[in-house]
């Protein structure tokens, strides 16, 4: 921990005038101009001393952030404790920077804030925070906090860095998908409403058990009361959810994509839509209650298997946030087909789409077509899809 001082140009300012006082009271002692002269440098060592012993006494830590995602307000949060018995420490700011003590600029947080907390009491500690504005998903790396402070005069900075090493992972941007698209695929052929083998309050036939008190009149098995003295009802088998399976296809290389060019884009940047894609849709299939996985082809990741609730939607969303495009590809594994699954199966592209190695049932979406099928909040959303239309099923490019 080592203290850092910067002066100002208020605080330049400040000595180059008591310096003029000072050479003004050597050429003609004035008792007026001699105190002028005292105070004004007594001004400068209580300015340097007392921040110095202020910040010597403060300690510095960041909480937990339990979520992060692209296009959301990030909130960091951060614990100072001032560790002095009898002195407190005043207009304290807090800022991240990196290992050489440069306030760091992120390419993926957009307009950083700073922490600031005005007064700490001896013993006391405080939670300050600090907002950002992630612009893309990926793993952020945080090295050290820096505590400064112009306190009392505002000449100069006086700063001190803490180590603590941090990592925030930030999740892809999430659109609605639009019209009534989530409806299509959910309810269409695999991926509709189906039976569970377990007992519950759908409208399947599971089995007749005897009546128990409590169970209603309308389950009586009248029909079956001729063959048996004993009163039955019937049960109803539980009813499954709709089930989505969504497919990111990243196995071709960016240099080898195929996709219609336009102004000022490139291939990563197209990889990036289908990964902003395949989020939206898992958000929106948590939304309305579907089971959902994923699969991603041509990295070594495991597919996530069908499940619904709020926990998968962030499991989900973490190996999405987890891709690095700056890696090489892998062939299509075979293992990971789903072709057995009852599940519907939405396949995303990055560039032009090819059906070779997904199930002949399955949806095919492609990245070129994002402002088509996800509602882009007016950005370069194209004309949004009419209530009750939605694109033909297949091959959507």
């Amino acid at each position: 921990m080592k203290l850092r001082f910067r002066i100002h140009l208020p605080g330049l300012l400040f000595i180059l005038l008591t310096i003029f006082v000072g050479l003004a009271a050597a050429q003609r002692p004035n008792n007026l101009i001699v105190w002028s002269f005292g105070v004004l440098l007594a001004l400068i060592l209580i300015s340097g001393v007392v921040g110095a012993s202020m910040m010597r006494g403060l300690s510095v830590r960041r909480l937990e952030v339990r979520r992060a995602a692209a296009g959301e307000p990030l909130e960091i949060r951060y614990v100072v404790e001032n560790e002095s018995r009898w002195r407190s420490a005043f207009a304290m700011k807090i800022m991240e920077v990196d290992h050489k003590g440069k306030l760091i600029r992120f390419p993926m947080l957009a307009a950083p804030s700073h922490g600031w907390i005005t007064r700490i009491g001896p013993g006391e500690s405080q939670v300050c925070d600090a907002v950002f504005a992630p612009s893309q998903r990926g793993v952020v790396s945080l090295q050290r906090i820096r505590l400064t402070t112009q306190f009392p005069f505002g000449f100069n900075d006086r700063a001190v860095d803490h180590k603590n090493p941090f990592e925030i992972l930030v999740q892809p941007r999430l659109y609605p998908v639009r019209g009534e698209l989530m409806q299509t695929i959910a309810l269409g052929e695999l991926g509709g409403f189906g039976t569970s083998p377990r007992p519950g309050s759908g409208e399947d036939f599971y089995s007749v058990r005897e009546f128990k008190p409590g169970d209603s009149i309308r389950q009586i098995a009248w029909k079956r009361m001729g063959t048996t003295d004993d009163l039955l009802v019937v049960q109803r088998s539980l009813s499954s959810p709709p089930r989505l399976r969504v497919v990111l296809d990243l196995t071709t290389a960016p240099d080898e994509l195929k996709f219609k060019p336009e102004s000022n884009i490139t291939p990563t940047e197209i990889e990036e839509r289908a990964i902003t894609m395949a989020a939206s849709l898992i958000g929106s299939a948590e939304q309305r209650g579907l089971e959902f996985g994923l699969t991603i082809h041509g990295f070594d990741s495991a597919p996530i298997p069908l499940r619904r609730g709020y926990w998968h939607r962030e499991r989900a969303l973490t190996s999405l946030a987890t891709i690095d495009l700056s890696q090489s590809r892998e062939e299509f594994d075979s293992e990971r087909n789903v072709d057995e699954e009852r599940a519907c199966v939405v396949v995303i592209h990055p560039g032009r789409i090819n059906p070779r190695n997904s199930p002949e049932h399955a949806w095919h979406w492609s990245a070129t077509s994002i402002d088509q099928l996800l509602d882009l909040g007016g950005g370069s959303a194209g004309a949004p899809v009419s209530e009750g239309q939605s694109p033909a099923r297949g091959q959507l490019a």
